[in-house]
């Protein structure tokens, strides 16, 4: 019976594929002599035998609803039912019954609120259809449709579920082991009466404490804790058929017959003289801290501690790492800048220089990042050394601390430069570019379909997984650099000569209307989105207040529309030069969303169509046509033609390497529970480091290494603003950048921090943000003009604002510092100017 029921004392950390994620870590905290309430794990094997017993096959279900109704229906094998309901009897009368998915091809914490959990479930019968549940759960809408974004295998999808013994608390709550919105050394306590999940669903406003190391109390705040989740005891519970969900919403629960089913656990007041004490005193506060220290310890980083009293007796009901982290907090002087290389303010070319690098890269890499996002641009270096250029620092410095900083792009020539000419004759071969680019883009994408059949499923094989792919996106990035990039800035300054002629507002990015390359045709498929969600009656409205999966599930239509996209292009990603802290739509699909609001009212009208598009095209090489000799026309319709076809490269070469990107995070997620260290510690190891590691284990030396780089990430971030801001200080406080499209126009600030932000920007305004992307192409839409903090005059900012011809000023530098929202100003692009009124 072993393979499908395991004690809690049975399992380890390592048993994530057989006990999922919260079992494992349950069995590991129970090993440790953690206080883990007792309980016992159903395991996965015992879902597959669940499945075989009552011949359900999932993929032959074409309607989620009916596989859920079938599990539901289904008889749980008696040996295993026998074993559960033996075990549950020696376990007190209340029991939680929690889903726990596997990490086989699964990020646990990415189905967070997924699958069910069931509180206070009594009696052998009730616990039988609660683990049934959990399975049924596993196929829900949001779940389901979560996984076939991600590209997730179905048949590979299995769950374990976790039988524990209720605790009763007086309270409960949630402790981070290093303070995620203050000082990382002190200890963050959340606490309220009742049920955890009143704190952990956000639904009541608890008391805060933030503890030192030795378990002093540094700063208290009571919080007003309105309710309280408390079990219903059998004599109030008559047919209610509700629960508690744990994101603190009620919901009805039906049997598989369709019965209402009893209340769970109820929401009640607090009494008011119990909100305005504390809920937890001195000792026990300090009593609390240590086992958070104590559980830190044991995991080797800080943690996210789930906790319940009773009887002023502490219990451990979940601990998973900490992988969000406030880590710029802590306040920095120039004593603790000492030792570091001091920047000068940047004058001309070179300021432009730096901002247009902040746009690609605005926060400083982890070493991880480094050597695979940071690798893309640092192609560019590898190409310079072999026609002689040596930058003398690097694209990317960065020390063993993981410290970086901007680079100062300052070349010297080597021995090698004598290869310069060569390079020139090569970047003006059109035909041999265009043929060796298609070649190596065809190729890359072979390989990268290849390397995803890798069977990558231990320690050793993700590693070298991970090795083979930042040698792909090596070449990825070499050959766009070499026979797309370099030739089309050869060949652009050709033609921007040509149409400066007719127009001084023109250059080469003109000529580039009525392609379709990825960013293009992105755009118009979010265009023909927003306008079907705007006129299906009802849809807009809904899509302002919910997001991806409840508007799949609401209006099927526009579902169907956005997965088919999504399966497309889920690979776009919000940082595409950085590997490792990038998300793509894929795996954040609420992003997509944020991203289609502001087209949604009225803003898909302004993307123009691929005819239009094409057009607009066609009108310009005729007014040169017309304003030019016909030799003159052909060699310039030849540049162009080179042009337009470099510029589908590099487009589709950055969405492969994004694509690339997204699958290096998956095999990262999956090494991070394999071997128990959480994923944003892996990120500060360089690559030479890890690859180490997943072939010779976590050493000790290994260990120092991440908590000695783990206590330095503060000081890099806040290094790395202060050189930014060093080097782009203006003396008067002026307002001054690089023309991005000319023109002027009159606003109201609106500034925009990222993504979760878009909604902010209404039609008219002037949008000011630190950086864009492509992701942010649909707030042009709507803006009267664009200010941006860098960038430069080829940066994504200046071509859309271009196509969009809405005035622009880039490489400000700080507008977002000297600016708020609601300021009235004047944007002239054509002098770079940004104006107060």
């Amino acid at each position: 019976m072993s393979n499908y029921i395991l004690d809690f004392s049975e399992i380890t950390k390592n048993d994530i594929d057989i006990a999922g994620g919260k079992g494992a870590n349950l069995g590991e905290m129970t090993g440790a002599g953690i206080p883990v309430p007792p309980g016992f794990v159903v395991t996965a094997g015992a879902y597959d035998r669940f499945l075989e017993e009552n011949n359900i096959e999932p993929d032959k279900y074409e309607r989620a609803d009916s596989l859920r109704t079938a599990i539901r229906n289904g008889k749980i094998p008696d040996e295993i039912a026998a074993e559960i309901c033996a075990r549950c009897s020696s376990m007190g009368e209340r029991v939680a019954v929690r889903s726990s998915a596997t990490a086989e091809d699964l990020d646990d914490a990415s189905f967070a609120g997924q699958q069910e959990t069931y509180l206070n479930v009594r009696g052998e019968e009730a616990i039988l259809r609660r683990v049934r549940d959990c399975y049924a759960s596993l196929w829900g809408d949001r779940a389901i449709s979560y996984r076939k974004n991600a590209g997730y295998d179905r048949q590979k999808v299995r769950l374990a579920v976790v039988v524990q013994e209720m605790v009763e608390s007086e309270s409960s709550g949630v402790m981070f082991t290093s303070d995620p919105a203050g000082d990382p050394q002190n200890i963050h306590i959340n606490a309220s009466y009742g049920l955890g999940e009143a704190v952990v669903s956000g639904i009541v406003s608890p008391d805060e404490y933030i503890v030192d190391r030795e378990g002093q109390i540094i700063c208290t705040h009571i919080g007003s804790k309105e309710v309280q989740i408390v079990y219903v005891s059998a004599a109030s519970e008559k047919n209610t058929g509700e629960m508690v969900t744990p994101d603190g919403e009620k919901e009805a629960q039906l049997s598989a017959e369709g019965r209402a089913e009893p209340k769970e656990t109820i929401q009640i007041p607090v009494p008011e003289e119990m909100k305005k004490r504390r809920v937890l005193g001195d000792a026990l506060v300090r009593k609390l801290s240590e086992e958070g220290l104590r559980i830190e310890a044991h995991y080797g980083h800080p943690m996210d501690i789930e906790w319940a009293i009773r009887n002023a007796e502490i219990f451990i009901l979940q601990a998973r790492s900490i992988t969000t982290l406030n880590r710029g907090a802590q306040a920095f002087t120039e004593k603790d800048f000492e030792g570091l290389p001091k920047v000068k303010p940047a004058q001309g070319a070179m300021r432009e220089m730096v901002l247009f690098n902040l746009e690609k890269n605005p926060t400083p890499y982890y070493p991880l990042d480094h050597d695979f996002g940071g690798l893309v641009g640092g192609q560019k270096e590898i190409l310079f050394e072999k026609v002689g250029l040596r930058i003398t620092d690097g694209m990317y410095p960065i020390d063993d601390d993981g410290i970086s900083r901007q680079s100062s792009n300052k070349m010297r020539p080597t021995r090698k430069i004598v290869a310069l000419p060569g390079y020139f004759r090569q970047m003006k071969d059109i035909d041999g570019n265009i043929l060796h680019a298609d070649e190596s883009l065809k190729e890359c994408r072979r390989l990268f379909e290849e390397e995803q059949k890798v069977n990558a499923d231990t320690v050793p094989e993700i590693g070298r997984s991970l090795g083979r792919m930042r040698e792909l996106i090596s070449k990825t990035a070499f050959d766009r650099f070499q026979y797309a990039l370099f030739p089309n800035a050869l060949e652009s300054m050709g033609v921007t000569k040509v149409l400066r002629r007719l127009d001084k507002d023109l250059n080469s990015y003109d000529v580039l209307e009525g392609l379709d390359y990825v960013t293009a045709v992105i755009n118009r498929e979010m265009a023909d989105m927003a306008r079907l969600i705007e006129e299906t009656p009802g849809a807009a409205d809904f899509a302002a207040r919910n997001g991806y999966y409840e508007i799949c599930r609401e209006y099927p239509g526009i579902g169907e529309k956005l997965e088919k996209f999504m399966k497309r292009f889920g690979a776009k990603s919000d940082f595409n030069c950085y590997c490792f802290i990038a998300k793509s739509w894929r795996e954040d699909p609420d992003r997509l969303i944020n991203t289609l609001r502001p087209m949604i009212t009225g803003g898909w009208k302004q993307v123009p169509t691929r005819e239009e598009s094409t057009e607009k095209f066609k009108s310009l090489m005729k007014r040169v046509s017309e304003n030019t000799s016909r030799a003159g026309y052909e060699k310039f319709k030849r540049k162009v033609k080179a042009l337009r076809h470099y510029h589908v490269v590099r487009e589709d070469s950055q969405y492969l390497w994004e694509s690339e990107f997204a699958y290096c995070r998956k095999l990262l997620r999956r090494l991070s529970e394999q071997i128990a260290v959480p994923y944003e510690d892996l990120l500060l190891f360089f690559f030479k480091e890890l690859a180490e590691v997943t072939e010779n284990g976590m050493t000790p030396e290994y260990r120092a290494l991440l908590e000695k780089r783990r206590s330095k990430r503060p000081l890099a971030e806040a290094y790395w603003n202060k050189c930014m801001e060093d080097a782009l200080r203006t003396a008067d406080g002026t307002i001054t950048g690089i023309c991005g499209c000319a023109g002027q126009c009159k606003g109201k600030v609106t500034i925009v921090k990222g993504p979760s932000e878009f909604k902010k920007l209404q039609k008219g305004d002037i949008l000011v943000c630190t950086y864009t992307d492509p992701e942010w192409t649909p707030l042009f839409c709507l803006a009267a003009g664009v200010v941006v903090d860098t960038g430069g005059s080829l940066s994504h900012a200046a071509i859309v604002a271009r196509e969009y011809n809405i005035p622009a000023v880039l490489a400000t530098g700080d507008a977002t510092k000297k600016l708020k929202d609601g300021d009235m100003v004047l944007v002239d692009g054509g002098n770079g100017t940004v104006t107060k009124l």
